[in-house]
């Protein structure tokens, strides 16, 4: 940054504040962070590790597995009629219910 500008800024914002504002200015005791929580406290002099904030990811296990996690922006969009509880009824349940009848099960 120029000097001039320096100055100007200074003039302007004050002589206390010439550098530019940040979020972690504190005290020495208080030092604001930038939203991160403290992984490691020290008490009595040892180092506590915070287990419960490093994540976990818990994944599968995909050795032999033939897809590729990417799909390309070159698959041709699929547009179908949208699902009715009448679709569902016919592919799920008429089939049993159909087969019963024809048996003698169910009468009307």
């Amino acid at each position: 940054m120029p000097l001039v500008s320096r100055i100007i800024r200074g003039l302007i914002r004050g002589a206390d504040r010439s550098r530019p504002w940040n979020s972690k200015m504190g005290t020495k005791y208080n030092r604001m962070g930038r939203g991160a929580p403290e992984l490691v406290l020290h008490r009595k002099g040892k180092r506590h590790v915070m287990n419960n904030y490093i994540p976990e990811y818990v994944l599968p296990d995909l050795t032999g597995f033939e897809l590729k996690p990417y799909v390309t922006p070159k698959v041709p969009e699929v547009l179908c009629d949208p699902v009715t509880p009448k679709d569902i009824f016919d592919v799920c349940c008429a089939p049993e219910i159909e087969a019963q009848y024809k048996d003698g099960e169910i009468k009307e």
